[in-house]
This record gives C-alpha cells, structure tokens and sequence, in this order.
C-alpha cells in the first residue's frame, strides 16, 4: 500500500446529501427574508423539477394539488387590473399568492430525487429534534423561568411551529411502532423528550391544537364512520366546555404565570369573531385584532360600491384600510395588504371565487384519508396529507394557513404529496443511513 493510500473510505451517498440538504432548506425558510425566501424556493422548484419535466414525468398527482392554488392567483391577477395596484404592492402580494404553490412543487420534486425514502422522513426528524434543542437552550439561556412571563418567553424562543407539532405527532403515531423502527431506541427516547418540552415552550395555541389535530387524523379518527363521529363529538364537547368554563374565571389580562396563558386561550373566540371593538382601548383592540382586520377587510370591499369586488376581490396590490393608524411593527400603517384571517384574506383579494376554490382544495386534501392503500406506508403518507389539510383548515383561521409567511407548510405539503406518489417500505435495516 502506498503512502498516499488509506485503507478507509468515505462514502457519503446521494440520499444523505440531499437529507442533509433539506434540513438546511427548512432551517434557512425561517431565517431569510420573505423576498430572499422566495427567490430561493423558486429557483429550488424549478431546480428539482427540471428533470422529471425533460422527460415528461409530470404526475397528475401535483398538478391537482397545486391547481386550485394556481386559479386563485390568477383570479388575483385578473381582479387587480380593475384596481390600478402600485407595482410594488402588486409584486409583494404575487410573492405571497405564488410562494405556496412554488414550496409544494418543490417539496414534490425534491422527494422523487430519494432513492431511499426513508432518510427523507429521518432528515425531517432530524431537523425537529435540532429545532426544538435548539429552542429549548435559547429559553433556558435567556428566560428566567422562576419568575414565568409567557410574552417574553415566546418572543425570545418563537410564537410557534408548525413542523415540531407534525414531527411530533407523526413519530408518536407511526415510528414508535416496531415496523417503522428506523432510528435507535436512544435516539427515540431522546427525540421525544426534547421534541414535547420544546412545544411547550411555544405556549402556542396553535400548535397545541396542530398537535391534536395530527394525532386525530394519524390513527384515522377523522375519518367519517359512526364510531369516529362520537370520538370527536366527545372531544369537541369537552373542548367547548372547556371554553365556556374559562369565560367564568376571573382572569385578568395582565396575569402572570400560566394564568397568563389561560387569558390567551379564553380570548380567543373573540380573537376571530367579535369585531365590536374599541380602537381607542389598545387592550381590546389587541386582544381582538384578527377580528378587528377581517371587519376592515369587509368594510373595504363595501366601500368599492360593487358587486364585482364580492365575486373576483380586489386583486393583487390591494390594501385593506383599517381606518386609524394602527402601531404595527415600527410602523403606524392605516393600510395593510393581509391579515391573519386566511379565508378572509382570500376573499377580499379573490372573492367568492377564491374563497370556494380555497375550500375546495382543503377538501380535497382531507379526502387522501379515504384513498385505498396497499401497504402501510401509503396509508401513512395519506393520512399525513389529510392530517395536514385539516391543520390548514383550521390555521387559516388565525395564521393565514397556507398563505401564511413561512414556506415550511408547503414544502411540508410537498413532500407528503411526493412521498405518498411513489412509495417505499420504511424498514428497520436503514437505521444506519443517518442514525
């Protein structure tokens, strides 16, 4: 042998670069500006799907997924030459319209280039269990939590996450079980300690729910028979008196503690619905500001004195005037271009149009619960898809849901559609492709 010769080799195969890829992808969707964001994810989608394109491999599957999507936003495009949108706002909303469907066929592409699947589905566990011990020390090193102030405490270490809330549900529901083993039970152990103290640290209602909401549809209870309706309908009386008893207890607004956490679960029906406020009162406009947008949002449209707004909405650029102007961010802004309430959101720049189309899509992503599967692998992925369009059901309410600012839903989305596409046993043997 000679000198420059070794006797070990290092081999790192196409799988592992592209699993170690995708974590830095998710990694930086949340780090990079919203612009920067999209230039990458759109460079991406179009990177991962030129070659299947080149040799006409464009599946049915993601042409459904992302085509009402696609309609939205060409709804969108018609609308705003009736309004006379600035250039600027009108290519700021056509980031926000176009950034999902961009992150959905790139998460499709990017899983058909796997040749194992399974270090997809491990690289997503990976990049959970970073995030959430990474979450964990932020808190810890900068929160005194003796003396627990859950503002700071979510301002320091994120107001959520999305994909901890999925990773977490998907691991207790499928890589528990002896046929999905594909991690050590020391990673197991690990990844589910770090990954239920990091959610908590969230103090983030949404992602207690997503949580839920995943776990629900993972074991199949969403899916309509006379057994799983009186499943939900338990949990759904027992969520609503849950409710009702918080609306009795005297908590007040500036509580400390988990009390403070309380208060923020009894406002939130009003959050979404009481548009009665007083915006001369900053505690009660705060504490029903999604409610306070979507009633600008209406009152914007009435202003326009036309049915046309109510049927193709106001098209990209379009602002929604507030009425006052309101602190947000550094800013006093009396015109906003979106909201938190993402049905809303829709309708004021698409219409009733858009607003059906977006239910129509939701749908059809609930209804992968009822596609027939093989193995349980498919099973698996299509319940991950409906799980996820219930999540977007719901997170349209609060966050925007799919047309929420972070690409991490989509990309999600993607790869669930990709994987349940073409799909692979998860077996125990591939451990040792990543841990």
């Amino acid at each position: 042998m000679s000198a420059i010769e070794t006797p070990y080799k290092l081999i790192v195969s196409k799988d592992k670069i592209l699993g170690f890829f995708l974590i830095l992808v998710l990694y930086f969707s949340n780090k990079l500006s919203l612009e920067t964001n999209f230039l990458v994810i759109a460079v991406l989608a179009v990177l991962a799907s030129l070659s299947f394109i080149k040799s006409m491999k464009v599946s049915a599957r993601i042409i459904s997924a992302v085509a009402p999507l696609l309609l939205i936003l060409i709804v969108t495009v018609f609308s705003a030459f009736l309004h006379n949108p600035s250039t600027y706002d009108y290519v700021r909303d056509l980031v926000y319209i176009l950034k999902p469907i961009l992150g959905i066929v790139f998460g499709f592409y990017f899983a058909q280039h796997f040749i194992n699947k399974t270090v997809l589905i491990q690289a997503l566990i990976w990049y959970c269990f970073l995030a959430g011990l990474f979450h964990i020390i932020n808190v810890v090193l900068n929160a005194n939590l003796s003396q627990w102030d859950t503002a700071y405490i979510r301002y320091i270490g994120g107001k959520d996450s999305m994909i901890e809330a999925f990773g977490l549900a998907f691991f207790i529901a499928y890589l528990r079980r002896p046929e999905f083993q594909i991690f050590s039970r020391r990673f197991n152990k690990a990844y589910l300690i770090i990954a239920i103290i990091s959610i908590i640290f969230y103090l983030s209602r949404t992602t207690f729910i997503g949580v839920v909401l995943f776990l629900i549809s993972f074991y199949g209870f969403t899916k309509a028979n006379q057994k799983q309706i009186i499943y939900l309908a338990v949990v759904l009386v027992l969520s609503i008196s849950f409710m009702v008893s918080l609306q009795f207890m005297d908590i007040k607004r500036g509580a400390t503690g988990f009390e403070s956490f309380l208060y923020k679960l009894k406002i939130a029906p009003s959050e979404i619905f009481n548009s009665e406020i007083n915006t001369n009162d900053v505690s009660d406009l705060w504490d029903n500001w999604r409610a306070y947008e979507a009633k600008s949002a209406f009152d914007t449209l009435a202003k326009e004195d036309s049915v046309t707004p109510y049927i193709t909405g106001m098209g990209l650029g379009s602002m929604i005037n507030l009425g006052f102007e309101a602190p947000l961010g550094n800013e006093r802004m009396q015109y906003i271009p979106h909201i938190h309430n993402g049905y809303v959101f829709i309708f004021f720049k698409a219409g009733i149009i858009g607003f059906l189309l977006l239910l129509i899509w939701l749908t059809y992503l609930y209804s992968y619960i009822y596609k027939k599967a093989k193995i349980k692998e498919s099973k698996l992925f299509n319940r991950a898809i409906s799980g996820l369009g219930l999540y977007l059901f719901f997170s349209s309410l609060v966050i925007t849901g799919i047309y929420n600012v972070e690409t991490i839903p989509a990309l999600l989305l993607g790869l669930m559609i990709g994987l349940s596409y073409h799909v692979q046993p998860l077996k125990s043997k591939y451990i040792k492709t990543i841990a």
